[in-house]
């Protein structure tokens, strides 16, 4: 066999691999939401800084809406807002301010600083997902 065909064969199987990765990826994405509706409205919330917490530490969001969140980092030291399905800001330095567009929210998850030990000393929050009444 000619290096030209060992070649052509290890793109094919990359190309394979990748594209099975990407629709493992997509099918569990969409099975994140079993029987969700989003509703077309979305929550939007500002979450600041004071000490070592985020304000608010909770918020509430109705199942189904999207959660839009302006972080402004208006504590002393560079933090960031990370939240359990991947959505994130970047790493503000103080008097910074960013949009996380955190998706349609079907549960609970929390979200913290992953700068350093922040998260340890109580950068956490919670997105709290609660019923609608129709």
């Amino acid at each position: 066999m000619t290096a030209d065909r060992v070649t052509t064969r290890s793109h094919r199987s990359v190309r394979g691999f990748v594209g099975a990765v990407v629709a493992v990826l997509l099918l569990a994405g969409c099975a994140a939401d079993p029987g969700e509706t989003a509703t077309g409205e979305t929550t939007e919330v500002t979450v600041t800084v004071e000490g070592m917490h985020f304000v608010p530490d909770v918020v509430e969001v109705p199942v189904g809406n999207e959660l839009v969140v302006t972080f402004e980092n208006t504590g002393t030291d560079v933090h960031d807002l990370v939240f359990a399905n991947g959505a994130r800001s970047e790493r503000l330095d103080p008097g910074q301010s960013g949009v996380i567009e955190v998706g349609v929210i079907s549960a609970d998850q929390e979200g913290w600083c992953s700068v350093s030990n922040h998260r340890q000393l109580g950068m956490e929050l919670v997105v709290r997902a609660v019923g609608r009444e129709d």
